[in-house]
């Protein structure tokens, strides 16, 4: 999808944008099924498909980050703080999921190490998500 009259991202090719738009339609996907399957009667997501959505989510973003000049930026720090910051506000990780994803959608590839922050973010509220197995709590 273009948006009318936005300049294109001077390096992004017909295939990174088409790779762009399955990541977001993809984890788009994700979140509703994260939401939806309770409701209508099918299983929850196990938490290992959930971590690996988050893998792979991330990898687009540090992807991104690299197509947009930054190959060195943290994306992944600056999702997961970012998440933190918004958790602190009493977002549930949910809605800051769907938060993170519309902003990436948005921004698209003409905003680069932005956009990849917010994809890193929807990954690490998909960790929250997936629950605590792996990680050290005090």
């Amino acid at each position: 999808m273009t948006v009318r009259g936005a300049a294109p991202y001077p390096t992004a090719s017909v295939h990174n944008q088409q790779t762009f738009e399955t990541c977001i339609a993809t984890t788009l996907r994700v979140l509703a099924c994260i939401e939806f399957n309770p409701v209508v009667g099918e299983a929850p997501l196990n938490q290992a498909l959930l971590l690996a959505t988050a893998d792979q989510i991330e990898r687009h973003a540090q992807d991104l980050a690299v197509l947009a000049g930054f190959p060195h930026t943290d994306v992944v720090g600056y999702g997961q703080d970012w998440y933190a910051e918004v958790s602190r506000a009493r977002k549930a990780p949910l809605q800051a999921a769907y938060h993170a994803l519309h902003s990436a959608a948005w921004l698209g590839l003409e905003q680069g190490a932005t956009t990849a922050g917010m994809l890193a973010g929807v990954a690490a509220a998909v960790r929250d998500l997936a629950g605590p197995v792996g990680r050290v709590t005090h």
